[in-house]
């Protein structure tokens, strides 16, 4: 298992497009997003379309966070506010 910090795998997904880097991410926090969308939504489907909604934004906002952004945090928050988007 890659060890990398979550950070230094999005400067290299952002500096490189290095799409490995993205799908580490990706893999590493897949569950945590979704289960935030889930406590949220209370919907397994509404659940997955937010993780998949999450995880684009990321791919958008990725030069735009700021240095030292905590990813699991980042995309912790960013699966609830958009469950509740959803909701």
């Amino acid at each position: 298992m890659d060890r990398t910090p979550d950070s230094e795998l999005l400067i290299r997904y952002q500096q490189v497009t290095d799409q490995d880097a993205f799908a580490e991410l990706v893999q590493r926090h897949c569950s945590l997003v979704w289960a935030a969308a889930l406590r949220v939504s209370r919907d397994a489907e509404a659940a997955r379309d937010v993780t998949q909604t999450v995880f684009c934004l990321l791919v958008r906002k990725a030069g735009q966070l700021p240095s030292g952004t905590i990813v699991a945090g980042w995309l912790h928050r960013t699966a609830c506010l958009e469950a509740l988007r959803q909701v």
